[in-house]
């Protein structure tokens, strides 16, 4: 038997030990999610599903294209009877359970990510939102169907594309394959370091990994022959994937580079199972309970997720992290995950897939009728999140976001500005003053806009999440860090030719003290949202640009840091009222100070600097002892540490403080450094 004969028929026939890693990825998945087993690179278990999908998808039209039989139509037909019916079903239940589980702001979310589901775009949505590893993540209970809609949308295009190079370039099939996937790892590489979130998210950084099981599937190794061979590849295969699930976390820059190992070792267990002698790696993938697994792995990804986000999230005490059971309690979610989806394939997903007879007209009208009624769903959910439960007032007054721009306040543009600074005040007057700083000064413009009522004062608001006021510091590897330095530069020359009396900085100072190091050119950068460094080199650039300020006589004022809590105020608030769950002890004081053991002893040198002032907002929110989170029975935070609209409000003396020049406020004793 040649060759390509053995080769033809690996692809085209079912293998078991195929099946088999499949269960590898969804056990590895499971487990980083569920936090068991110290798998902390489980993710990676998508990007091997990734290599699978595209070793089989491009075997099954490969074949037909050289068999003259394929369809576009009947291939469109076969991919919405394997994904479409399973996937309505767990959305279905999941709204259902999520409309009396999520409070009002959190289910409007929700139908928002149910809208971008039903329209595979659901990688794009969340690629604007918190990232896959930001803690808020656990409240998206579809999040993961950014991996379905990342292969949905590579069937759309690659069938087309495969068709069209078969006609113009039946030669050069494998060279241009093999160069898309190469320019897809290379953009990949880039983009993770540049934006990490999108990269994420993104198909054309994931297209490679598809594209390396396409690869096998077009022959580009040659099969080994001797047993020895074999075996080492197999081997090979499973050390690249063990790898990634223990030696990675979800600091990890990842996809990228970092995505090789996890890719070429999923790679290369296929590979090694064309040959016809098996390796052991593929007769123990192929044993009963990893085909078992393999088999239903789709319906578990689909439901594992949903299940874990809605118990966490009614029941934190039981499945939060931090519980004193957790581990238990997420094994057996694990356990009830591996039964939603052996329940899920019996009477959903085999009986469709199965369904050979239905008319390919009842298949597409079908998954239309579907797609739409789901669409239909999310535009309730976005538009009346209480019409199927109505939750108390003090919810939904509780409701708010962590943040809110000056756009959706209803704030004019500042002309000759950089984009999306605004300004508080009418159009006839010139603000003297400009708020200068990161999400945390966008929590305080709804205090501005008060302060304006009252006293006529306005301000230009030049704030933007994750871009502390730091102009001298070029940002790598985070969202939106790559416009930070750019903006920021922007802005201090708009200052400086605007006629500004006034600069207010504002952002959270302690996440930025230990994360500012110098890159290798000796120049201040950030890498990562939160690092170790020892607050040296965030010293030096904080100074740097408030002397840079106060040599153009201009007003400083640097807003102090606020109490961040351990855990979100707004939604633990809600849930006392709910469920009844106990609320959390206040911060202390000391812990406070020493959590901010890095910025206090800067902030306090920085005030001895002519026109510069230091303003604390934690001496209106800390006693003595501890700092208040709520304040007559509201959250005054919107999470940990943004402050919420009642918060600010408690601020209404510190407004007066900042625009009215008042003498240097000097931290109390106990902040001294």
């Amino acid at each position: 038997m040649s060759v390509e004969t053995m080769h033809g028929r690996a692809v085209k026939t079912h293998r078991s030990d195929i099946d088999g890693l499949r269960a590898v990825a969804i056990l590895g998945v499971l487990a980083f999610h569920f936090g068991l087993g110290g798998v902390t690179g489980g993710y990676g278990g998508v990007d091997v599903f990734f290599v699978i999908s595209g070793f089989l998808i491009a075997g099954i039209i490969k074949s037909e294209l050289e068999a003259g039989t394929f369809s576009l139509t009947h291939f469109y037909v076969r991919r919405i009877r394997r994904i479409l019916p399973a996937l309505t079903v767990c959305l279905a239940a999941t709204t259902l359970a999520a409309a009396f589980i999520l409070f009002p702001r959190d289910f409007q979310n929700y139908g928002r990510s149910l809208l971008a589901a039903a329209l595979s775009l659901s990688n794009f949505y969340f690629s604007v939102r918190n990232g896959y590893f930001d803690g808020a993540a656990t409240e998206k209970p579809l999040l993961h169907t950014w991996s379905l809609a990342v292969e949905e949308q590579f069937y759309i295009v690659f069938p087309v594309a495969l068709i069209l190079l078969f006609k113009l370039a039946r030669k050069s099939v494998l060279s241009v394959l093999a160069a898309i996937a190469a320019l897809s790892l290379a953009y990949s590489s880039f983009s993770v370091a540049r934006s990490p979130d999108p990269a994420f998210f993104s198909t054309l950084g994931r297209v490679w990994e598809l594209g390396t099981g396409t690869l096998l599937a077009f022959a580009a190794l040659p099969l080994a022959s001797r047993r020895w061979a074999i075996e080492a590849e197999a081997g090979a295969g499973v050390l690249l994937i063990a790898f990634g699930y223990f030696f990675y976390d979800d600091n990890t820059l990842f996809p990228g580079l970092a995505a090789l190992p996890l890719c070429f070792g999923a790679a290369l267990i296929i590979h090694s199972g064309m040959s016809p002698q098996k390796s052991f790696v593929a007769r123990l993938l192929s044993s009963p309970p990893m085909v078992g697994i393999g088999l239903i792995s789709y319906s578990i990804y689909l439901w594992h997720w949903p299940l874990l986000v809605l118990c966490q999230y009614r029941f934190p005490d039981v499945f939060g992290a931090d519980a004193p059971h957790a581990t238990a309690a997420r094994m057996g979610l694990a356990i009830a995950s591996l039964g939603l989806g052996a329940l899920s394939w019996r009477f959903i997903e085999e009986p469709f897939r199965r369904s050979g007879g239905i008319l390919t007209k009842t298949v597409f009208g079908a998954g239309a009728s579907a797609v739409l009624a789901i669409a239909a769903t999310s535009a309730v959910v976005i538009g009346r999140p209480n019409w199927l439960h109505r939750w108390p007032a003090a919810i939904d007054a509780m409701q708010f976001r962590r943040t809110v721009s000056g756009r959706v306040l209803g704030l004019k543009r500042e002309p000759e500005w950089p984009h999306d600074t605004y300004r508080v005040g009418n159009e006839g007057s010139t603000p003297d003053t400009v708020l200068w700083g990161d999400s945390f000064a966008q929590a305080l413009i709804p205090g501005f806009i008060t302060y304006y009522k009252k006293t006529g004062k306005g301000a230009v608001i030049a704030a933007n999440p994750g871009c502390p006021p730091l102009p001298s510091v070029t940002f790598y590897g985070r969202s939106p860090g790559a416009n930070c330095k750019p903006r920021n530069n922007a802005i201090f020359k708009a200052v400086a030719a605007r006629g500004i009396r006034r600069v207010i900085l504002v952002a959270r100072w302690e996440g930025f003290a230990s994360a500012v190091v110098r890159d290798g050119d000796g120049n201040p950068a950030v890498y990562t949202k939160h690092g170790n460094a020892d607050g040296a080199v965030f010293a030096s650039t904080l100074e740097d640009v408030v002397r840079r300020l106060a040599a153009q006589d201009k007003d400083v004022v640097i807003l102090g840091p606020v109490p961040i809590h351990r855990f979100d105020v707004g939604p633990t608030m809600a849930r006392h009222i709910a469920w009844g769950l106990p609320l959390p002890p206040e911060l202390a004081l000391q812990e406070f100070t020493q959590n901010q053991r890095l910025v206090l002893p800067v902030l306090a040198r920085l005030a001895t600097i002519p026109h510069v002032r230091v303003v604390y907002p934690h001496l209106s929110l800390c006693d003595g002892k501890t700092c208040r989170y709520s304040d007559d029975g509201k959250p005054m935070y919107s999470d940990a540490g943004h402050l919420s609209p009642n918060g600010v409000a408690t601020l209404s003396q510190m407004f007066d403080e900042l625009f009215n020049g008042a003498a240097k406020s000097e931290p109390p004793v106990a902040l001294q450094p």
